[in-house]
């Protein structure tokens, strides 16, 4: 394990919070930048960008402003249908084109002060959307996690935490899932909420799947292949 894989990993995952008609916070998610066929994508999972609300990419605090938001507008979601059965399945894998201007930066900021310590942009990742996990590679994500709402300036913001895990081992592929063992007794689902969608990276630095969900009784997490979902994602980029 390296410093340099945990700050990879620091650095990949994009904030996402959901709000209301007020513009306020109603949830968050977690998703990565990615260059793909030279465009700019957002990556993240249905389960969490599909719920209904208006999803927005949390760029940056602003000392006595809050929380600067760039709304995402339209999320491609996708569905798989069995012809046998006419059953009609949602897939858990979100995808969006985004501007090449757009950002979001990981921010320490004190909280008596509410002035930012230290920032860094979050990383664009490279991906050929090919990669598949092997049991010789060890894995890690980074993940939003306790969010609460707290008074800064007069302002409502949302804050939460930003963890980074290493050490997962790549159990099996089944179906359009990667199965990892978690290095450590899975603590509950609450611990991993606003994980959902972060990218699972190897320490050989290939991006192999986003976050979907875990179990508490396995000790294992998985995340949707990237790879089982790339001709969607052509389709988006080369306009075919």
């Amino acid at each position: 394990m390296t410093d340099n894989f945990e700050r990879k990993l620091w650095l990949s995952t994009v904030p996402l919070v959901s709000t209301d008609a007020n513009g306020m916070p109603t949830g968050i998610a977690s998703g990565c930048f990615v260059r793909y066929s030279g465009k700019k994508l957002l990556l993240s999972v249905q389960h969490a960008t599909g719920n209904g609300g208006v999803w927005a990419i949390q760029q940056q605090y602003v000392p006595n402003k809050g929380a600067e938001l760039y709304r995402l507008g339209g999320i491609n979601f996708l569905m798989k249908a069995n012809i046998s059965t006419s059953e009609v399945v949602d897939v858990d894998f979100s995808y969006v084109e985004v501007p090449e201007t757009t950002f979001a930066k990981r921010q320490e900021i004190n909280p008596h002060t509410s002035k930012v310590i230290s920032e860094e942009l979050i990383s664009e990742l490279s991906a050929s959307l090919e990669n598949e996990p092997n049991g010789h590679t060890k894995y890690g994500f980074s993940g939003l996690v306790q969010p609460s709402m707290v008074q800064h300036g007069g302002n409502d913001c949302l804050v939460t935490e930003v963890r980074v895990y290493t050490g997962l081992e790549y159990l099996r592929t089944d179906g359009d899932y990667h199965y990892f063992k978690l290095p450590f007794e899975h603590p509950g689902h609450e611990h991993f909420k606003g994980c959902s969608g972060a990218p699972i990276i190897g320490e050989d630095g290939e991006l192999v799947a986003l976050v979907c969900g875990g179990s508490t009784l396995t000790n294992e997490l998985w995340g949707i292949s990237l790879k089982a979902y790339k001709l969607p994602v052509d389709i988006l980029v080369e306009g075919i």
